[in-house]
């Protein structure tokens, strides 16, 4: 099977294998796949960390080699910890060097790496270690995203969705969320109360047929930041999320800690 690294700084994953398509999610800088199927200039990817599959341009990522995607995946990673920082990318055959910008969340295992013939390096300053798995951590990274506004399928601090939030917020304190807001869902212990409901508790949201729509992250003292429109902190009781205390915008379904 053949293996990619995402060595831009964000790259749509589509519904099918074509511009117009949908995007469904984002690769970031450093992140890994497998390659299921070529159509075109397409590949079919699943994504290592939460398995999720779609087409990348093949343009956008590049290959790399059984032993290199086994040596990127078990390694310790590092995330950017500025919204920009840049990273050095030098072709050891043709000696091309260039510099472009990478974004806040996105991994690498090291200030200095090689992968198929590829030479990276971004300043130690850039960088930081995984997050401690904790609520203070957890909270210190969504608050960074406030603002960012709501792209469907977005996972980056220029667009991000409700369920690209979580997972880009846990990612970087070491926890792995799945993709969407159903299966995120399923993931963690249940939690029967908003009252027993801890900081860093992912809080789902369903339709009127009871389905998972939107997740997002309570914060405490009845507050929940989520991806709505925008990245944004409102108030959340036992019937869900009201903007302004006033307007109910989503239907509580369920509360799950991951942490």
């Amino acid at each position: 099977m053949k293996h990619g690294f995402c060595n831009l700084a964000i790259v749509p994953i589509r519904r099918d294998f074509s511009h117009s398509s949908e995007m469904v999610s984002q690769l970031l800088f450093g992140d890994v796949f497998s390659i299921l199927d070529e159509r075109d200039s397409w590949f079919l990817i699943e994504n290592y960390e939460d398995k999720y599959i779609g087409w990348v341009e093949k343009k956008q990522v590049i290959l790399i080699k059984e032993e290199e995607y086994v040596w990127y995946n078990s390694s310790s990673k590092l995330f950017t910890k500025d919204a920009i920082a840049y990273i050095f990318q030098t072709n050891l055959k043709t000696k091309e060097k260039i510099i472009y910008p990478i974004y806040f969340g996105s991994q690498i295992i090291n200030q200095k790496f090689q992968l198929n013939n590829i030479l990276f390096e971004i300043s130690p300053a850039s960088l930081q270690l995984t997050a401690k798995s904790g609520a203070i951590s957890l909270m210190a990274i969504a608050i960074k995203y406030l603002s960012t506004p709501y792209l469907w399928g977005g996972k980056s601090i220029f667009g991000i969705d409700c369920s690209g939030f979580t997972q880009i917020c846990f990612k970087q304190v070491g926890i792995t969320l799945l993709r969407d807001a159903k299966d995120q869902a399923l993931q963690g212990e249940t939690i029967n109360s908003i009252d027993y409901a801890a900081k860093g508790d992912l809080c789902f949201f369903e339709n009127e047929d009871k389905k998972i729509i939107h997740v997002g992250i309570y914060m405490g003292e009845n507050k929940i930041i989520h991806s709505s429109g925008q990245v944004r902190i409102d108030y959340i009781n036992e019937k869900g999320i009201f903007q302004n205390k006033e307007k109910q915008t989503h239907i509580l379904s369920s509360i799950k800690r991951v942490l």
